[in-house]
């Protein structure tokens, strides 16, 4: 038995492949989130769930503040719609009255939302009390989330003598909460980090691990702490690369002098909860530190000498994939055919672009409410059914909803992106081994019903990728692919990708599994969902009215269908663990030295014998579609 130290370092740019929650990476190192939204509905409710304010029906919501207010800055942002022409809104926070005039012209990403700029010396801790008078002949709509509890807002008939939260909105129909949210220019409260996972017994970061025992270990903070900032560290380990709950500790807080003895460990990560009782200040995380003895019991007899196989990316955020198994995903895929519709492709990419240009063509006129004056939800059986017969709207957000979905059908990972007045998909290719934004019903000349995505020199772009071209003005080698037809006016990279201004990310794509959550009536009005996950940058600043926001590329372009392999030393030959992302997960492959593809467990025994051998893994997924590869030379 030999002993050994392992030491990992987080600092600089390896913090920033940390995932977190409510933390942004700044000035070398991660603190909290400055600029907080405050809300108690989520915005599940369409555009005639509203409160008609006009004459002496009023409105009232109270907000209440958790902590105390230090913002230098306030907005109140409102959903708002007025049908008089500069009409007139009395907005009054704590007492203090202020004036919305409503303006028929408005910036997309505002139109129904107002941030009503407010002097955060209105606000304190606790209850606020926010009160809506129409003034004059001006009638003003709120939107109103069907909600029974916590009744923090309530409505008002005779001017505000007397008040209700219940048989509230329009027809006195509702009992809910108002689409009415606070942000403030102050650090959130508390967030949390979580390191990549640490192979304790890969002593010399070179692929292979150690047999033996992981003991001692510490972990060290390199942070500064305002006063009543705190940084607490919890640690959890297990026998597998990634965690599950069968073979993995919960978290624990992790003692000031380290963990002691943790024999049979191999894997750890650590997580960081930071919290301020002051929003004033926070804690800055500029460093964490590692250290473990290993106590040795099998030498590494093999070296890697050549490999693709690096670390896998995680998003921070969970992803709702649509199960294999769900019966409404086996009829869209079975009613509409959608095996043939990607059957005569020769790549899966090309499968991927024959999909966006069917759905395009399966119905037209998208952009009426049709017969049934519906918007239907974002279900792409309804969607086909409804829009295809012209019952109902299909617009953008109905192609790019149908494509994902029918992507999730057929076993490709897919998702749903809103942009500036816009709705695309973003797919997940293996053929590049990235994310590709398709735009669907980007063309709404039914004589063309044009898609595309951009290109750069031959390699489809990410939504981020698509945004970076746009902000940085680097347009250069940018295509779009197939090219436009003559027909379709408008068309022009410079035209099209400025749409990808701002994008925000739906979490889920098993819509057709249950309706919520999310926004019945996705694209009818401006989007109010409080689920989506905005990509945020230096030229990209948070809209106010919005919770979730990252910076973090890995938050908008984690892996799918990858693995990675990890080896470890076991009396002369390797153990072998395989620790893949893919949705629908049905077996791991693997091919050695060359041979057949043949299904292996997630963890087995590779036998070597002297000399350079070849391992190849990748995942399958229940839909018998095939991830990237993956693969390690190892010289023994």
């Amino acid at each position: 038995m030999t002993a050994a130290t392992i030491e990992r370092n987080w600092q600089g740019p390896a913090l920033n492949d940390c995932t977190r929650r409510n933390v942004v990476y700044h000035q070398g190192g991660l603190g909290l989130r400055r600029g907080v939204t405050i809300a108690d509905e989520s915005g599940r409710c369409t555009t005639r769930n509203g409160e008609w304010l006009a004459g002496l029906r009023q409105a009232r919501k109270r907000l209440h503040i958790d902590g105390p207010v230090t913002a230098e800055k306030a907005r109140l942002s409102v959903y708002l719609r007025c049908v008089t022409e500069g009409g007139q809104l009395a907005v009054t926070v704590n007492g203090h009255e202020t004036t919305v005039t409503w303006q028929a012209q408005r910036e997309y990403w505002e139109d129904a939302w107002h941030a009503i700029d407010i002097e955060p010396a209105w606000l304190w801790q606790g209850a606020n009390e926010i009160l809506f008078r129409a003034l004059g002949d001006a009638r003003w709509m709120l939107l109103i989330e069907e909600s029974r509890l916590p009744d923090r807002s309530a409505v008002s008939d005779d001017g505000g003598q007397t008040w209700r939260s219940e048989e509230m909105g329009d027809n006195d129909r509702a009992d809910g909460e108002y689409l009415v949210r606070l942000w403030l220019e102050q650090h959130a409260p508390a967030g949390e980090v979580t390191s990549t996972v640490v192979d304790l017994l890969d002593v010399a970061g070179v692929g292979v691990a150690r047999g033996g025992h992981a003991r001692n270990v510490q972990v060290a903070l390199d942070a500064e702490l305002p006063r009543g900032a705190s940084a607490n560290l919890q640690w959890r380990a297990g026998s597998t690369p990634a965690y599950t709950p069968q073979s993995w500790s919960a978290w624990a807080p992790l003692p000031a002098a380290g963990t002691g003895a943790l024999p049979d460990v191999r894997f750890l990560q650590w997580r960081l909860l930071l919290a301020t009782p002051d929003p004033a200040v926070s804690p800055l995380l500029t460093g964490v530190r590692l250290s473990a003895d290993i106590e040795a019991t099998a030498a590494v007899a093999a070296r890697v000498v050549a490999a693709d196989n690096r670390a896998l990316v995680y998003g921070s955020y969970r992803f709702s994939h649509l199960q294999a198994a769900d019966e409404r995903g086996r009829i869209l895929r079975e009613r509409w055919k959608l095996d043939q519709v990607v059957g005569p492709a020769k790549t899966e990419f090309e499968a991927m672009v024959r999909l966006s240009q069917w759905v395009r063509e399966q119905w037209e006129d998208g952009w009426n409410l049709g017969e049934l004056q519906y918007c239907p939800p974002w279900d792409a059986l309804l969607i086909l059914e409804l829009a295809g017969q012209k019952l109902s709207l299909g617009m953008c957000t109905h192609y790019a909803t149908v494509f994902t979905q029918c992507c999730a059908a057929l076993g490709f990972t897919a998702r749903t992106l809103v942009i500036r007045a816009h709705c695309v998909s973003e797919v997940w290719s293996n053929d590049f081994g990235k994310w590709v934004t398709m735009d669907t019903g980007g063309d709404n000349n039914d004589a063309t019903k044009y898609t595309y995505h951009f290109e750069r020199d031959g390699v489809p772009l990410s939504a981020r990728e698509a945004h970076s071209a746009w902000v940085d003005e680097d347009l250069d080698g940018v295509v779009m692919s197939p090219p436009a037809p003559p027909a379709a006016t408008g068309h022009t990279v410079p035209q099209r990708i400025h749409l990808w201004e701002r994008f925000m990310m739906n979490p889920r794509n098993d819509e057709p599994a249950t309706p919520g959550p999310g926004e019945p009536e996705n694209g009818l009005g401006a989007y109010h969902f409080d689920g989506y996950l905005f990509w945020e940058d230096a030229r990209t600043v948070p809209l106010p009215w919005y919770s979730r926001h990252s910076d973090r590329l890995g938050d908008f372009e984690w892996d799918v269908d990858r693995v990675c392999i990890h080896l470890q030393a076991a009396e002369g030959n390797l153990r072998v663990d395989l620790e893949g992302v893919c949705a629908n997960l049905e077996r791991f492959e693997v091919r050695l030295d060359g041979g057949a593809w043949e299904p292996r467990a997630a963890s087995f025994t590779w036998s070597l014998s002297p000399g350079e051998h070849r391992l190849e893994a990748r995942t399958v997924n229940t839909f018998g579609r095939a991830g990237m590869t993956s693969f390690v030379s190892v010289q023994a």
